[in-house]
């Protein structure tokens, strides 16, 4: 997970709310024209097309629009206080949405991330939001496995089946292909340094790789690693 700086709220959203504003029974997400293409291109954007939970690589409106679809090929909008809570105004508050894995067009059963939170309600139980200031903190990695530094990290770790081996599987190989691009070569201190940061920077897309901040934290662990290593070799007097 890496924090999330919400952006402003779409202007479909401000003047469907003021449309409705004669009509506030239909101020509700499930509501008669609620802009949800304008809503997730934003969130998309915000999040800069990874998955508010999992920081899977989500499909771009560009990519879906290549393909004939809009963003429900790409993602859903997650409320991070569930509309199960029953509050209409949280369920069109744009500050509570997300833009989560998987798609909305997805039949395919998903047991981590967004569906596997449900209805758990983070106003009355331990989570770390992806809208906190340095929700990466509560988090480190461990050969693509999620390691919580904090008791309110692991309860995310765990409502969110963060381990899951689907998951675990696909940032272990993300991380090895950044570290171990050339048949299992590994890359060097200082580029591993430089990856760190790359990684962490938005392109000039506006998109961040998939898994960013375990990437991240791997190639510092890597760079360290090496660094230690050259040190004590050249303590030893190698040549």
């Amino acid at each position: 997970m890496r924090s999330i700086a919400k952006g402003p709220v779409p202007g479909a959203l401000i003047q469907w709310k003021a449309d409705n504003a004669a009509t506030p029974q239909n101020l509700n997400y499930e509501g008669g024209g609620f802009p949800r293409e304008a809503v997730r291109q934003a969130l998309l954007a915000e999040q800069f097309h990874l998955c508010a939970y999992t920081m899977r690589r989500l499909r771009t409106a560009a990519e879906c629009t290549a393909t004939g679809a809009d963003t429900a090929a790409s993602c859903h909008v997650e409320h991070l206080l569930p509309q199960a809570r029953g509050i209409a105004a949280e369920s069109i508050d744009y500050q509570n949405m997300l833009a989560c894995f998987p798609p909305s067009q997805s039949k395919a059963a998903c047991e981590y991330g967004a569906h596997a939170k449900k209805n758990y309600d983070p106003a009355n139980q331990p989570f770390v939001s992806p809208l906190r200031p340095n929700a990466e903190q509560h988090f480190t990695f461990d050969d693509g496995a999620v390691v919580a530094t904090s008791s309110a990290g692991e309860a995310t770790v765990k409502v969110l089946n963060l381990n899951h081996k689907i998951l675990v599987d696909d940032r272990r190989a993300t991380i090895r292909g950044w570290l171990y691009p050339k048949q299992g070569k590994p890359v060097s201190a200082a580029m591993a340094r430089r990856i760190a940061q790359a990684v962490t920077s938005p392109d000039a897309h506006g998109y961040l790789p998939a898994y960013c901040a375990a990437v991240a934290a791997a190639a510092m662990a890597h760079a360290e690693r090496a660094e230690r290593r050259a040190a004590r070799l050249k303590g030893k007097g190698a040549p």
